[in-house]
């Protein structure tokens, strides 16, 4: 049976993790200042499909068995990095490019895909922090883990595409100065390239 009074804490509890800025953030507000509202709402759904796969982790129970390996986690984070880093790279080559340009950059979706896998902020929410809030379901989780993750995946993706959709109203504001452009790519390969860092020094921390 599923246990609706553990909503009012999660939903607190997503609100917090949704306005914390990390690589999901960054990824949608940059896609919607180089490609437009078109492209950051398909990076939104790459992201929220993602989402599924930590659900399914969650629900049946191998999120807690990654909890157990730090290493497991300290590779995520690594991926993460990586993967930040290529999209660093790639925003800098392409700055300030001509709109046309820049608007045939292949499978946004994809892309938003890969940076919420790799993004260890909702691997940590999904397989130490969900399972926080199973309520009385405790001994019957999948359905309860399976209802949450939907819910977070829902809100996810209403606040994903206002913020990619806000990035790209903005883009269309600016989009005929290049030399905005090239600042505002500038930016976000910067952004990019500080979140990769940061994730390797947490690493290294360990």
């Amino acid at each position: 049976m599923l246990d609706v009074s553990v909503l009012p804490a999660f939903l607190v509890a997503v609100a917090v993790i949704l306005a914390t800025p990390g690589p999901d953030m960054a990824f949608l507000v940059a896609t919607g200042i180089n490609q437009g509202r078109r492209a950051a709402v398909r990076g939104a759904f790459g992201v929220t499909s993602a989402m599924t796969i930590w659900v399914l982790v969650a629900a049946t129970g191998l999120g807690v068995a990654l909890t157990q390996v730090p290493a497991a986690l300290d590779a995520i984070r690594l991926a993460g990095a990586a993967y930040l880093l290529f999209l660093a790279l790639s925003t800098f080559r392409k700055a300030g490019a001509e709109l046309a340009e820049a608007e045939t950059t292949p499978d946004v979706f994809r892309r938003g895909f890969l940076v919420n896998l790799t993004n260890p902020k909702v691997a940590l929410f999904f397989v130490a922090f969900l399972p926080q809030f199973l309520g009385a379901a405790g001994e019957h989780p999948f359905a309860q883990i399976l209802m949450l993750g939907l819910l977070l995946q829902g809100i996810g993706l209403a606040v994903d595409v206002a913020i990619g959709s806000a990035a790209g109203l903005f883009r269309d504001a600016v989009l005929t100065k290049q030399k905005v452009r090239l600042a505002l790519d500038a930016i976000a390969g910067t952004v990019y390239g500080g979140l990769a860092a940061l994730l390797v020094l947490e690493v290294a921390r360990r």
